[in-house]
């Protein structure tokens, strides 16, 4: 057995009985540029794409970063030509990586994103969420964020927001609405809308419960964003499912919401896994690079599915990471002493508190063991034991949490969801 390890391949040799839990394998029915074609002229809600290029004379295309993979390498080109179809040229195409606060576009990131061709024949650019200047204010949601978008954005004449769907361990699900809030929205307002995922009563800080993932009907963060981009909706969504591999395998364009709707609805059936009992371990894999890359993507997969071990278990966690982890996360994570990380929370000098709590969550339900690149005293700051080596790594699990009854291997963390059944 194997899982992956950035552009590697590790042996998994682990002791009980072995249960590999992972999303059905599925392929394409379609031509991927068919898939694309019916998304894009079949819409589940508003009007085709072709209808809106004929009524506009230049398109924004928004997709993600380098640090994801939404299938834009064949999707951008299949959009760009029903733009050139309906009278708009190349030069009047751009494409931008709507990256909330995460890594910004590089040069050399286009071919990756939008295929040669593409790369060669369009504007390129990425979203900057700390420049004012390039930023306008459309409202205040219910919430109290107060939302300003990327002028870039609002001054386009074709909207085109991009995503796929995964489960998302605060947001419930990513993409749709995702592409306008964090997706190309101010700093501020993406912090206040994350703050949602932290609930504080008082002196009490916890998670909030409703934030997580599969939750929107009642999901604070996912609410907020949803208010913020209809406040400047996107004119055409698309919203892609890909399988373990990145392949495309199916795609939903249209109104945002319905497009969402209809992509959340296929993953919902087949990327969660309902388990009896939990395990007394677990091997999780990121899934390899890209998700990977660094520590912010990395524990996704740790916190889609840590709850599905038993307390005091073992987490055997596989993540690369070549890219580091950031120092604020570093910072909050070393917090240790009784009721630090909520006083710092509380005075507001912790970014993006929900990551430091859920971290602490996991480290505190099971030993968590992480096979990775990351210096030992990073791994450490997050609370975690550091292995060089899968061997390494079962030894110590051994050690810290006895011999287990039923381990668990789930090679594609970032996108399967193991949870007990109610």
């Amino acid at each position: 057995m194997r899982v992956t390890y950035g552009s590697e391949w590790l042996e998994v040799g682990v002791p009980g009985e072995v249960v590999v839990l992972c999303p059905p394998e599925t392929k394409p029915s379609l031509s991927l540029a068919a898939i694309i074609q019916s998304a894009l002229d079949q819409p589940v809600g508003g009007r085709s794409l072709a209808e809106l290029a004929m009524q506009a004379d230049s398109a924004l295309i928004m997709i993600a970063c380098r640090t994801r993979r939404t299938g834009s390498e064949v999707f951008i080109p299949e959009i760009v030509r029903v733009l050139n179809e309906g009278g708009i040229a190349d030069g009047a195409i751009t494409v931008c990586t709507a990256t909330g606060t995460h890594d910004n576009f590089r040069a050399e990131d286009a071919e990756l994103l939008a295929g040669s061709d593409c790369a060669r024949r369009l504007n390129f650019t990425g979203h900057d969420c700390r420049t004012p200047e390039m930023l306008a204010e459309v409202g205040t949601t219910t919430r109290g964020n107060r939302v300003r978008l990327a002028r870039r954005y609002l001054d386009s004449p074709l909207r085109i927001t991009t995503g796929r769907v995964t489960y998302h361990y605060f947001a419930g699900f990513s993409a749709g609405r995702k592409g306008v809030l964090p997706g190309v929205a101010a700093l501020d307002t993406i912090l206040t809308n994350h703050a949602l995922a932290v609930s504080k009563e008082g002196r009490q800080v916890r998670l909030n419960p409703h934030a997580c993932n599969g939750n929107l009907a009642t999901n604070p963060v996912h609410l907020d964003m949803l208010e913020a981009a209809r406040m400047a909706p996107p004119h055409f969504t698309l919203c892609t499912v890909l399988n373990t591999n990145d392949e495309l395998v199916s795609a939903y364009g249209g109104e945002m919401e319905a497009a969402h709707a209809a992509g959340v609805a296929q993953v919902r059936a087949s990327d969660r896994v309902e388990i009896e009992e939990p395990f007394d371990w677990m091997v999780v894999s990121c899934g390899g690079a890209h998700c990977d890359v660094n520590v912010i993507q990395a524990i996704k997969a740790l916190l889609n599915n840590y709850q599905a071990v038993r307390r005091g278990g073992a987490i055997i966690f596989v993540a690369e990471c070549p890219e580091g982890s950031p120092d604020w996360l570093l910072e909050a994570c070393a917090l240790r002493g009784e009721g630090e990380l909520e006083a710092k929370i509380l005075k507001g000098e912790v970014r993006q508190a929900h990551n430091p709590l859920w971290i602490r969550d996991a480290r505190e339900h099971a030993h968590v063991i992480m096979v990775t690149k990351l210096a030992p005293a990073a791994v450490s700051a997050l609370g975690f034991h550091h292995a060089s080596s899968i061997s390494e790594a079962v030894q110590m699990a051994g050690v810290l949490a006895g011999s287990p009854r039923r381990t668990a291997v789930v090679p594609y963390g970032n996108i399967t969801v193991v949870e007990l059944k109610e």
